[in-house]
């Protein structure tokens, strides 16, 4: 995308010029489901970056997605730069949480949320997904049934018959009721299809591992330690997960502000790219804090006044992604994430 084609707003420029010196970090927006496409996206666009700074940013809005593609961002982003910021201001969820683990330091705002790693598998015979750790918490449940049953039917018959049975046959008899009441469930799972929700779930954890040595237990739990794919890991919790969590700064929260509608929620257009583009270099768009917070609190003293979207066209190169995109912060999506 070219600067010349693209109208941004003045109070737009100024507070990411702020952020982006304030951490002497490239930084780049990414609002949009995790895939192969998209992280080759990414990677392009952190190639062609030109001059590239040490340090890099990435403001990341997902509902997560593939996780060989996350492990790919997560990887090109430590090796390119020196310190990896992530920042959340909304949803970054599952695969989304993969590339936190990789991240040097993780800025999370109020609204900002991490989720679980358990991998999410389709359905057979239905385009619905599930989570990976389903058959592993019904194995779970059988086991813990399987035991009670055997305890309950054993201890009774002992009790009720007065020592005419021996123990030997009591536990025969509640071995093969608690069979006979199970084994119509059990069943029904397909043990290569448990073959393959733990490999899909070692996949995430040895990616992980591989991301980030040093917080095993974090990663375990994250993979196996939460009730549901979307329970909500907040900055409160990340933070007993992590120990480089901390708030957005001033001038992060006046990005958050600004881009509140692409950051939220992950946007239905795939916006990818580094913010420096919205940048008008033939402009010093650089002022002093007190200005700069005079501008931006008069830009936004009413909340509900959000930039138009008519004020933020992204027109990119045809020559070098070969497509048209809006950079559009009032582009919601209300799907639910995967």
């Amino acid at each position: 995308m070219s600067s010349k084609n693209t109208k941004v707003p003045e109070v737009v420029q100024i507070c990411i010029q702020s952020v982006i010196d304030e951490l002497d970090a490239d930084a780049f927006l990414y609002s949009a489901d995790i895939s192969e496409e998209n992280a080759d996206k990414l990677i392009q666009t952190i190639r062609d970056q030109s001059p590239k700074r040490e340090n890099v940013v990435l403001i990341l809005s997902t509902y997560g997605g593939d996780p060989d593609a996350a492990y790919r961002i997560a990887r090109i982003l430590k090796q390119a730069y020196k310190k990896f910021t992530l920042v959340v201001f909304g949803y970054c969820k599952s695969a989304g949480t993969l590339v936190a683990i990789a991240a040097d330091e993780i800025v999370m705002s109020d609204m900002a949320e991490l989720g679980p790693l358990d991998v999410q598998l389709l359905k057979e015979n239905d385009f619905r997904r599930s989570s990976g750790l389903d058959l592993q918490q019904a194995l779970e449940v059988l086991r813990n049934e399987v035991f009670t049953i055997f305890e309950r039917c054993f201890l009774g018959t002992v009790s009720r018959s007065g020592g005419a049975i021996s123990t030997r046959m009591a536990a025969e008899m509640a071995s093969s009721m608690a069979v006979g009441l199970l084994s119509p469930i059990a069943s029904q799972i397909d043990p290569i299809r448990l073959g393959e929700v733990w490999r899909s779930m070692d996949v995430a954890y040895e990616y992980g591992i591989r991301l980030n040595p040093d917080i095993k237990e974090t990663i375990e739990k994250l993979v196996k330690g939460y009730p549901a794919h979307g329970f909500v890991i907040d900055r409160k919790e990340a933070e007993g997960l992590f120990k480089n969590v901390r708030p957005p700064s001033d001038s992060e929260i006046k990005l958050e502000r600004i881009l509140y509608q692409s950051t939220r929620v992950p946007s239905t257009d795939d916006l990818i790219f580094g913010l420096d583009e919205l940048l008008d270099t033939e402009k010093n768009t650089t002022m002093g804090d007190a200005e700069n917070d005079k501008l931006i609190d008069n830009e936004y003293d009413n909340e509900a006044e959000k930039p138009d979207n008519n004020e933020f066209k992204n027109e990119k190169d045809e020559g070098s992604q070969n497509e048209n995109s809006k950079f559009n912060p009032e582009n919601k999506s209300d799907s639910n994430p995967e």
